[in-house]
């Protein structure tokens, strides 16, 4: 990702450049000499700016690419697994009996050790204080309510789930375990497909 950084940049600054040029044809005039160079000045500020976002980003186990076509999408992004950093979680005593898919999720993404790290808690009803920003995952009730299965509070400071209410509790702790690093990759049914159906918003 970081070698597309200044391929990213330059696409950007062209971009710009050619708005400048459709919008502003003033500026590119003698008499607007002065400001086509106030301009660019401000063009090439916005470019790094953005190279630096890009730059600045949290890298963690994945790279980011485009979002699949076949969903539309939420916040951005291909989800593709790298080379995890190490990072730790502890199962609480909630979770007892649903210890093993709880581990096969945070195995997906490599580089999990237990113990430490984000706790994990688990529920026997409906989460209701995830809150919008904390992109909580829905499911689908056996009489046709969305409810909130699975929240990751803080990117790792919490996750709660609702293991029961779903067909495969292995993907719903993925899919929670992966909001350490990402957002919700579409809108639709979530699966082991590829790390971006992973990260889908619902759990069907």
């Amino acid at each position: 990702m970081r070698s597309q950084i200044p391929r990213i940049v330059s696409i950007a600054l062209v971009h710009q450049s050619t708005l400048l040029l459709k919008c502003c044809p003033f500026l590119f005039s003698s008499t607007g000499d002065a400001m086509f160079r106030l301009a660019t000045k401000l063009v090439t500020t916005l470019g790094a700016a953005v190279a630096l976002g890009v730059i600045g980003a949290p890298i963690a186990s994945a790279t980011v690419s485009e979002a699949p076509a076949d969903g539309a999408v939420d916040s951005a992004a291909e989800v593709m697994p790298a080379a995890a950093p190490a990072w730790s979680y502890t199962i609480q005593p909630s979770c007892g009996g649903w210890e093993s898919p709880i581990r096969t999720g945070a195995n997906y993404w490599g580089g999990a050790s237990e113990g430490g790290g984000t706790p994990v808690q688990c529920q026997n009803s409906a989460i209701t204080d995830c809150g919008f920003k904390n992109e909580p995952v829905h499911g689908l009730t056996k009489d046709g309510r969305l409810i909130v299965v699975g929240c990751n509070y803080g990117m790792g400071q919490l996750i709660k789930l609702f293991p029961g209410a779903v067909n495969d509790p292995a993907l719903l702790a993925a899919h929670e375990f992966g909001h350490n690093w990402y957002g919700h990759s579409y809108n639709g049914c979530a699966s082991w497909a590829s790390p971006t159906d992973v990260m889908a918003t619902t759990m069907c």
